[in-house]
């Protein structure tokens, strides 16, 4: 009898900045794009342990709002509990805050609310036939006029094999087999088409930035300091880089040294309005 992998997210406790290689200079622009105002209903789906408003509260700290941070993990959601309390209280700021644990095929949330839903490196997590209704679901639960935020992989043609590819084995080595099972990357135009198809309109691509994919700083963050995991993902990267054209190589800028990687990906986000 076949059981289901064990949530990944129940037991990988990274800093999503680090593996992500988030700059602040980024998150300057992202939170622009958000542009969150007093009194906004703002949900964060998918949004783990609420990295988002814990890096937006400094930013902004007399901006009061709701928030809702929805994920599948029960040890994310107790992790940004105990973060946000403490953030809320140091900067002496009001929002409301609550946490929802709830797997996002679901979304058992009221339709017309929200003014912003925001998905963060996450459709990617929901396998692929449930992200046609998934992306449905958002439009019904943003208010006419409100907006989807969405920060996804910068997937092209050229270089989405090589990328789920790379993260795949990744997946593999730190034994997070959920995700193996379930992520679905989307290409840009695959991301396009199943907004316009939900109803959503000026779907439009806000910033287009580099993430710098260091692999020694997945070493303690997703391989729990094991040296020959980290290996092992490094010489197939490099193997599978071989059979990349020059022109997607070059655009990459691979370049290998002592027990690092460094690839150069691309991230993009997306804003997008329900009339």
């Amino acid at each position: 009898m076949n059981t289901a992998p064990v949530n990944a997210y129940e037991v990988r406790n990274a800093d999503y900045s680090v593996v992500h290689a988030e700059s602040e200079v980024d998150f300057d622009q992202f939170i622009k794009v958000l542009n969150i105002n007093d009194g906004d209903k703002v949900i964060d789906v998918g949004g783990g342990y609420g990295s988002i408003f814990l890096r937006l509260l400094p930013r902004q700290p007399h901006v009061n709002f709701e928030y809702d941070l929805l994920d599948g993990g029960m040890l994310q959601l107790k992790k940004g509990e105990e973060r946000i309390s403490a953030s809320l209280q140091q900067h002496n700021n009001q929002s409301v805050v609550r946490y929802l644990h709830q797997d996002a095929t679901e979304l058992n949330l009221q339709s017309n609310y929200y003014d912003l839903v925001i998905c963060k490196m996450f459709l990617h997590e929901i396998p692929a036939i449930h992200q046609k209704a998934l992306i449905n679901r958002l439009f019904e639960i943003v208010k006419p006029g409100g907006r989807l935020v969405v920060w996804n992989p910068d997937l092209q043609e050229s270089d989405y094999k090589f990328y789920t590819s790379v993260i795949r084995k990744k997946d593999e080595l730190a034994g997070y087999q959920s995700l193996v099972q379930n992520r679905h990357f989307l290409l840009n135009a695959d991301f396009c088409g199943l907004t316009h198809e939900a109803g959503f309109t000026s779907i439009q691509k806000q910033l287009t930035f580099d993430y710098h994919l260091h692999t020694r700083n997945r070493l303690n963050e997703e391989f729990f300091g094991d040296k020959q995991k980290l290996k092992d993902w490094n010489d197939y990267i490099l193997q599978i880089a071989k059979d990349l054209d020059i022109a997607t190589r070059t655009e990459l800028k691979i370049k290998s040294l002592d027990d690092n990687v460094y690839i150069n990906f691309k991230r993009s986000v997306y804003s997008l309005i329900k009339p």
